[in-house]
Formats: C-alpha cells, structure tokens, sequence
C-alpha cells in the first residue's frame, strides 16, 4: 500500500499504511529476495514487504530486536536480540544464540546494526533507560567473535561504511555527534573524528544513516522531522521534511537502489485525533542518487 504524504512533502510516500511501530528501526534491503526488512524493537517484532509496500509479513520475537543483517552464504538473517547475536531462519521461525554482549549489564539492549564489506556485523548497544553510559559499539567477526570496540556512550546508532569500505561512520545520539574514523581490510579503526555535529535544537538527534553510491551520508533526525544528506567532509547538501516526528534510520533499496525507506516511531507520541497517526510508519522517497548493497555477514 502506498499513500502520499502531506502537500508539505510530496515526495514522501507513506508505505504499508496499517503497520505503526512503536520504535521502528534498522531497514535493510535485500536485493536477493527483493524485500526489505524493519524492525519494531519495542514490540520485538520483524517485518518485510515489497518495495511498494506490498506482501506485508512479520514475525514476533521473544524480547527487544534491535536490527537485522542478511547472510552471503547461508539462509536466514543474523539479528542483535535483547543482549545477544543470534542467527534467524524464519517460516517456521527459528532462534539460534551465537553470542553474548554485555551480559553482565541488565539494561542494555542491542540497537542499530549493519554489515561493513568483508562481512563483520557492527552492531551499537544502548541503555534502555536512556541514562548512563554502558553502549558500546561491538565488531562480531566472521568467526563469531565479539570485540568491543567505540564507545561508551548512551546510545549507539548507524554505522554506516563508505562505498570503499574504508570509513565507519557511527552515532552517540544524545551527545548530537556523528563520528568517522578509518577501518582498515582486517577491520581496524584509526583515526576517529567528529564527522558532524547537531548543535541547531531543531534538528533533534542523528539517529541511524547511511552512504549512498557517491559517498555521502543520509541521516534521520530523530525529533527533527527530517533527513539530511551530507557531504564526505561533513557539509549539509540537502534536507527532506517528513511527516513523522521521529524518523530512526534509512537505507537505499528498491530498483537501482535509489529509492531511500526510513523507518519512523511512535513512542512517546500522542495522537492529535485530528487525522490518521503516520508517526511510526515506513516511509520512501526516490532519489535521482542511488545507494549501495547491504553488506551480507560472512559467518
């Protein structure tokens, strides 16, 4: 189902009109199967569609999901549930626990995730209650290792690659920060930076980004009602107003990957009871730019 959104924003489409997530998070284009997938974290729900917004599907998880990466070689997803990676097979749904992150810490969840080229998961870990320091962002190898890497901070969002695979980019969205630092083909970081920051209160908080085929970075301001696209070197190109208040993360699908879904909330949001609620909805925007293929987990 597609719908448009209002004359403010034309360009927005509004898809699968009956699904409002509470958090929506983590889209994720599978060019294979020609479906993208999102999560609703709070609800510890998967869903998929076509890139119209058709076939709508979803499965319920036992516990908070935080994101979704598809596999290079096996079926199935790999996912970061409540504190722990596991593998995915789904209809009939199966759950296989492949490791452990911060076990030891009973309020952190797993948060946003992707994979970078050579097919390590990166994949942020948050406070649940929005209040301390315990997010980390962790690289879990091909050999199904974990390793703590970036961090901490309250919560971590993206990350993101350039299309060379050479650059990370990563979000502590309550500082406002977007951070980049280089990764190396054995998946080392050095030299971190400070990409950008949002320091205009209207521009709410970098939530989840990602590259398009040009190397810039397109990111959603969570209570900013936008996304903005950025330079390589930090310069603000564009902005696209959205009508939803809380949009959490995009990504590039749909045919020659030029067409952006962002997945949105509804959390902590009442509706005015003047018109249908969109806040929590996935929307699409096509882009005279394309994007980049998912990067696939090796193990």
């Amino acid at each position: 189902m597609i719908t448009r959104a209002s004359a403010e924003s034309p360009q927005v489409l509004v898809l699968s009109g009956a699904t409002r997530a509470v958090l929506g998070e983590g889209p994720v284009w599978d060019e294979r199967q020609q479906r993208l997938y999102w999560v609703d974290i709070e609800r510890g729900e998967l869903h998929q569609c076509r890139e119209d917004g058709s076939e709508p599907r979803y499965a319920q998880l036992p516990g908070r999901l935080g994101c979704v990466v598809l596999r290079r070689d096996r079926p199935g997803l790999v996912a970061g549930l409540e504190r722990e990676i596991v593998a995915l097979t789904l209809e009939p749904l199966h759950i296989e626990r492949l490791a452990a992150l911060d076990a030891q810490e009973p309020y952190v969840r797993c948060n946003d995730g992707k994979c970078d080229l050579e097919g390590r998961f990166w994949v942020g870990t948050c406070d649940a209650r929005s209040s301390e320091a315990v997010g980390w962002l962790y690289r879990y190898t091909a050999a199904g290792e974990p390793v703590r890497t970036l961090g901490p901070c309250i919560c971590v969002n993206g990350p993101a690659f350039s299309p060379d695979g050479r650059r990370l980019y990563w979000v502590d969205s309550y500082q406002r920060v977007i951070h980049a630092a280089a990764l190396d083909v054995a998946g080392k970081i050095s030299r971190p930076r400070i990409f950008t920051r949002f320091e205009d209160p209207t521009w709410g908080y970098p939530d989840g980004l990602t590259c398009d085929a040009e190397g810039c970075v397109w990111v959603a301001h969570w209570g900013g009602a936008r996304i903005s696209r950025f330079s390589p070197h930090g310069e603000l190109l564009a902005a696209i107003a959205l009508p939803v208040k809380q949009p959490s993360s995009c990504t590039f699908g749909g045919a020659g990957l030029r067409r952006l879904f962002i997945s949105s909330a509804a959390i902590g949001l009442s509706s005015s009871g003047t018109a249908p609620a969109v806040d929590g909805a996935l929307l699409a925007v096509d882009l005279p730019v394309g994007g980049l293929p998912a990067g696939r987990y090796a193990g």
